[in-house]
């Protein structure tokens, strides 16, 4: 009876965390269908929907988390939602092919969908061949795959929801990750639909990017289904500017990401369209590589992955990490000298364009000296914050900062003079960085750059300019017993990185809630000592990985929804019997 009770216990473990986030999942996507589309549908419990979001640059996001999470969601949202992954029709269609074979639009012939004039779908074609040969025949990349014939264009009157949608459509073939795909743009980008979203706006520019972006989604099903859509959106918008270098949309964005503290790889469609902004990090990656071809690269590794399981997509910053080891490198080291990029703006592509992109904005500004008390954010995993000084009265002749550190942090500090130029300061041995001339008068500022630029979240840095006794670190940030790469074995074995978002969960309450106590340090101890050789079985067989990630899902849907005292108890439980076996055996 008590061994059936405990099989029926860990069932419902493992299946908890799949069946609350059914009914979330069916709430979210009826309500952000609802908020574009106007139909506000609502789960049975849910007291009101959520307000419209602010309009959509790509709906591809959307649509990609739809397909890829529908077999969670109930039959009655699937009726619901059946409609918008569905390609467009309409009783009077008709088909225009490109001149150059490789795209078939299809259109209405009247209605509110039907596009002003033939001319303008032959536009569409003509755009959509300048792009085939921009990225396909010059760049490389492969070309979308298809079932049959040219690949299928819908124009439809988006009603400003969005410029365009990529939706897959079938495999390529049985067994693969590669999907053929559909793409619907908007039918016209009126002005009085889109206003002025394009700088010196014409219909043309907005199709021209549009084009670019939806394309390169649709070469990017081609590679890998399961792709991470914040990168799949850096890619897309990045490559605009490749394409089309004349429109210059994309620089809107990057204010949208330097405004704020974030993980390069935070989730897309957060509502502040700050994985279009993301895209700088591409242009960077792509001058730091120039002689090859390595975003390309990268995509092209995505394709050999296989997903992680249970239609999870599949984190890109691994897949960006090891082609960056394989050029010498790695993704730890390229983020900072990126981040030191975005203040130097020492760019040498699209020089042009230099001005458009926005300045960093410092969390904070000193004017007042000494500083006692300077300290960062706990700065998420590959972020960073500026810090800005500025001459005044009080100021020292030599600004004199004194740092401290968790492991994952790396600072620098700059001098930018009135003439325009900049110097470059790092780290001393002794944690300080030492700028001369900070009162000259041939001074304009001194940032200083506090970058996590490791896996881990929550790194922390103190400064002052005193010279006094910085806070001591919080315990266990990133040690070699306790943080980085090191340790959740098992956990990496099952999702095959350390980088995958799971394992930096695990990490991240290992290192804030068991490391720092006794009973919680006695099970790491303990799980440090028997973990390797059950992890290596199971890095080696894909059934152990999947059962493993379900045993493990329990567990993380404890830390996801901040319910750790009661997963806190359970392991102190499991120490401390375990400590009990262990003395009445002796």
């Amino acid at each position: 009876m008590m061994k059936n009770l405990r099989l029926l216990l860990v069932t419902l473990l493992a299946l908890f965390p799949s069946l609350v986030t059914a009914g979330t999942l069916d709430t979210y996507y009826l309500q952000r269908f609802g908020a574009l589309y106007g139909t506000q549908q609502q789960t049975a419990g849910v007291v009101s929907s959520q307000p419209a979001s602010p309009r959509e640059r790509c709906l591809t996001p959307l649509h990609h988390g739809l397909s890829r999470d529908w077999p969670k969601l109930s039959t009655e949202t699937r009726k619901t939602l059946a409609k918008y992954l569905a390609k467009p029709s309409w009783a009077d269609e008709q088909v225009y092919i490109s001149t150059g074979g490789h795209f078939k639009i299809h259109y209405a012939g009247s209605g509110v969908d039907a596009p002003p004039s033939t001319a303008w779908v032959q536009t569409v074609a003509a755009t959509f061949e300048e792009v085939y040969n921009s990225e396909v025949v010059q760049m490389g990349y492969r070309a979308a795959p298809t079932s049959a014939g040219p690949y299928d264009i819908y124009l439809q009157n988006m009603g400003a929801r969005a410029f365009g949608i990529t939706e897959t459509d079938i495999q390529s073939s049985p067994g693969s990750n590669s999907f053929t795909s559909f793409i619907t743009i908007d039918n016209d980008f009126s002005a009085g639909e889109f206003g002025t979203q394009i700088t010196e706006y014409t219909p043309q520019k907005a199709l021209q990017i549009t084009a670019a972006h939806e394309y390169h989604h649709a070469i990017q099903y081609g590679y890998n289904y399961y792709f991470d859509i914040w990168f799949a959106e850096v890619t897309a918008t990045w490559i605009e500017d490749e394409v089309y270098d004349g429109v210059n949309q994309l620089y809107l964005y990057v204010n949208n990401y330097l405004t704020k503290t974030m993980s390069l790889d935070a989730a897309a469609q957060s509502g502040d369209n700050s994985e279009y902004g993301r895209w700088i990090f591409n242009r960077y990656l792509t001058e730091r590589y120039a002689q090859s071809p390595v975003v390309r690269q990268i995509w092209e590794h995505l394709a050999t992955q296989s997903s992680p399981g249970g239609g999870a997509d599949i984190p890109m910053l691994p897949v960006i990490d090891t082609v960056l080891r394989s050029k010498g490198s790695s993704i730890d080291n390229d983020f900072f000298s990126f981040s030191k990029r975005l203040y130097l703006r020492d760019w040498f592509s699209h020089k042009n364009d230099i001005s458009l992109i926005h300045p960093v904005v410092p969390k904070q500004a000193f004017s007042a000296y000494p500083v006692s008390s300077g300290t960062s954010p706990g700065l998420p995993h590959y972020s960073f914050a500026f810090y800005r000084f500025v001459k005044s009265a009080t100021a020292p002749q030599d600004l004199v900062l004194r740092l401290s550190q968790s492991q994952g942090i790396k600072v620098a500090a700059f001098r930018k003079n009135t003439s325009g130029s900049i110097d470059q300061f790092s780290q001393a041995a002794d944690g300080t960085i030492t700028i001369p001339s900070f009162n000259a008068s041939g001074t304009e500022e001194v940032m200083l750059l506090i970058c996590n630029n490791s896996s881990s979240d929550n790194q922390v840095a103190y400064f002052n300019t005193d010279g006094s006794q910085l806070p001591s670190l919080p315990g266990g940030t990133t040690t070699a017993s306790s943080g980085g790469k090191s340790g959740c074995f098992i956990a990496t074995a099952a999702y095959g990185s350390y980088l995958h978002p799971k394992v930096t969960l695990l990490r991240q309450f290992r290192d804030h809630y068991l490391l720092t106590n006794a009973p919680g340090r006695a099970f790491v101890s303990l799980y440090y000592r028997v973990s390797p050789p059950l992890a290596a079985f199971i890095a080696e067989h894909a059934t152990a990985r999947t059962l493993c990630r379900v045993v493990l899902a329990p567990v993380i849907f404890f830390v996801e929804h901040s319910l750790a005292l009661p997963l806190i108890l359970i392991i102190f439980g499991g120490v401390f019997f375990f400590r009990r076996a262990q003395r009445h055996s002796c």
